[in-house]
């Protein structure tokens, strides 16, 4: 005999189709809106610091956001200033916990430092940096990730600040 009382959507953890497909269209909505967000505060970055970037430049930038890649702003110490939030996802910091460091806290055990020296070398000379390397998250997890690093300048040709843009790629 059928028990008529059954309900599914009063079992735990259990959303009837429509309520679960809204919950999945607002989270994806509440996304795209962020990722505007960020795209509008990194124009607004270009302009106050008043960045010498072409058209190209602007749209990789712009892309990089919208395609969930991470974007570290730093001052010429390498301090970071700014951080996109997939970064924040992709590590497990929060920004208060990143701002003004270094984006060394992110190496651990399993970092390279020779090319780690390497790449301080090309920043102390104002060249671009293209490298894979392993991370770390906040939690010790290691991960392989992807780095371009571009010296920023004025539109009076002043290095004003490093940024870079990761990704995190499969281990081979």
């Amino acid at each position: 005999m059928l028990n008529r009382s059954f309900r599914p959507s009063q079992q735990e953890g259990c959303r009837p189709f429509p309520i679960a497909s809204l919950e999945i269209t607002l989270l994806d909505e509440a996304q795209q809106r962020a990722k505007e967000r960020e795209k509008v505060l990194f124009a607004r970055l270009c302009r106050i610091f008043d960045w010498k970037l072409t058209r190209q430049q602007r749209r990789y930038y712009a892309q990089s956001l919208q395609d969930g890649m991470t974007l570290v702003l730093t001052d010429l110490s390498k301090s970071i200033l700014w951080t996109s939030h997939s970064f924040l996802t992709l590590t497990g910091y929060t920004m208060g916990e990143v701002l003004g460091r270094t984006p060394s806290l992110l190496q651990g055990k399993d970092t390279n430092m020779s090319l780690m020296r390497k790449v301080g070398d090309q920043l102390r000379h104002a060249r671009p940096v293209n490298i894979t390397t392993r991370n770390h998250r906040k939690n010790g997890e290691s991960y392989l990730c992807r780095i371009m690093i571009n010296p920023m300048r004025n539109t009076q040709g002043d290095l004003t600040h490093f940024l870079a843009v990761e990704y995190e790629v499969a281990d081979a």
